[in-house]
């Protein structure tokens, strides 16, 4: 009687399936994410996106009370505020972020479709596409946050007590690989579930059980047993 190991040791193909779904999220938000920039831009929808823009102030008057002179000093902070606003989104512009995060998301798409796929019907690639996947993410998350990073730091100190939090933006380039390192280990492990004791010797993960027969010798009455 043998006693594959394979056979112990099956998995559901739900847990393969589960990380299809959610790549299939990843790749719709993608697909939002490729449109959103095409029609919006990097600046996209903010506090400023329906004519809430602050004027400018001006001079202060003369001769103006403390109440004028308390209002100059908010809409002069709001003004400066907004102008620091979109020297960044103009730094941003002129950076390409908005055509290299286009060019990932594409490429997000193209590679995640298949993986899906791949990973719903459990299929001996799915690792080296999730890999792919994975590391395609890895780049453009680590490139777009490369080039924003300073761009953003630097607008942050220009804010009011924002010197310091700008930490956080350079911090950014060490957190944005993480999602698609998950990818990666994950399509790891699950290629290991379904597909590696399949490729294992016979002879080191089988259980070969033998029953031995019942021999029987029979002897005559004269017989002697030694």
């Amino acid at each position: 009687m043998a006693m594959d190991i394979n056979s112990i040791n099956k998995h559901s193909p739900w847990w393969a399936r589960c990380f299809a779904i959610f790549l299939g999220f990843v790749v719709l938000g993608s697909v939002v994410n490729l449109f959103y920039l095409e029609i919006f831009g990097i600046n996209g929808i903010n506090h400023y996106s329906f004519g809430n823009e602050p004027t400018d102030p001006g001079s202060f008057p003369e001769n103006g009370t403390d109440d004028e002179q308390r209002k100059y000093n908010n809409s002069l902070r709001e003004w400066n505020e907004y102008q620091n606003y979109v020297e960044m989104m103009d730094e941003l512009e002129e950076s390409n972020v908005t055509e290299l995060s286009q060019i990932f998301a594409f490429l997000t798409v193209i590679i995640g479709v298949p993986a899906i796929m791949m990973f719903w019907t459990q299929h001996e690639k799915m690792m080296q596409i999730g890999i792919a996947f994975g590391a395609t993410k890895i780049l453009g998350d680590v490139w777009v946050s490369y080039i924003s990073s300073g761009i953003v730091e630097t607008y942050m100190e220009s804010m009011p007590g924002g010197a310091d939090y700008s930490w956080v933006a350079r911090i950014g380039i060490f957190t944005s690989p993480m999602c698609g390192i998950f990818f990666i280990a994950l399509a790891i492990v699950l290629h290991n579930m379904y597909h590696s004791l399949n490729n294992l010797p016979e002879s080191a993960f089988h259980l070969k059980v033998h029953t031995p027969s019942n021999e029987t010798s029979t002897h005559g009455d004269n017989d002697v047993q030694h």
